[in-house]
């Protein structure tokens, strides 16, 4: 029996278009350049501002690669505007965050139905959960999913920004399923990554189903033990059924 269906985030509930690290970067500097501007407090000049961030930023990336672990990007903000000399309430500090993750929610769409798969799963009491590996921090994320009307079916969301693991280690699913209080094998996993998302999941005791990007061949599942696959959430209206987890009720 199932009792949850948890998700993976960027490209599986919110899809993104390609995205550019540099461009993306440049975009969020000057867009929090010119709101710290807008408070009136004393700043660099913009180069200096934005090569702050970005050296930071490059070192992180390099410790999260070799580390395996994600950082969150709000923490380097503090600290680089605290060796800018500019003070911040804690509001503001969210703000800002925010204007820096402007440039990926501006590439992101949700699929069409995601909202009525949510909630008729949540009237027949499946449970629901999101894991994500980010460098996000959960303010941000949290209101991009406000904004695209999905943050009220999901009470348990794991970033891996304010956690010490991240997928495929089995030790983030197992938490998830922890505040869920299921089992494994009451679990299954809809995320876009074969590695993190897919065997991690499975490694994990969850069954899992793989959306891949639209340029991704399905003949890859069968290499990777994938049984259920879906181009988009509003699928899943015909799959779960089909596996067995719950009939498809209508609104």
């Amino acid at each position: 029996m199932v009792n949850a269906v948890l998700f993976d985030l960027a490209n599986t509930l919110l899809n993104f278009r390609e995205l550019q690290l540099k461009p993306m970067f440049i975009e969020g500097s000057r867009d929090s350049y010119r709101h710290l501007q807008t408070l009136g407090l004393p700043l660099p000049d913009f180069k200096r501002y934005s090569m702050a961030h970005l050296r930071p930023f490059q070192r992180s990336l390099l410790w999260s690669h070799i580390c395996r672990r994600d950082f969150n990007c709000m923490d380097l903000m503090v600290r680089v505007l605290d060796r800018l000399n500019i003070q911040l309430p804690k509001q503001e500090y969210q703000n800002l965050a925010w204007i820096w993750y402007g440039p990926a929610a501006r590439r992101s769409h949700v699929d069409r139905g995601t909202c009525e798969v949510l909630s008729n799963l949540r009237r027949q009491g499946i449970k629901l959960a999101i894991i994500s590996n980010t460098l996000a921090p959960a303010c941000c994320l949290d209101r991009h999913l406000q904004e695209e009307g999905l943050l009220e079916y999901f009470p348990i969301r794991l970033y891996s920004s304010a956690t010490r693991y991240r997928k495929p280690h089995r030790e983030i699913f197992r938490m998830a399923l922890h505040e869920l209080r299921v089992q494994p094998d009451q679990a299954i996993f809809v995320g876009d990554l074969l590695k993190t998302d897919i065997r991690g999941a499975q490694r994990a005791g969850m069954r899992a189903i793989w959306k891949p990007a639209a340029n991704q061949p399905r003949t890859k599942s069968r290499s990777a033990g994938v049984h259920h696959v879906i181009r988009n959430i509003a699928d899943l209206q015909h799959l779960l059924p089909e596996m067995g987890v719950c009939k498809w009720a209508a609104a």
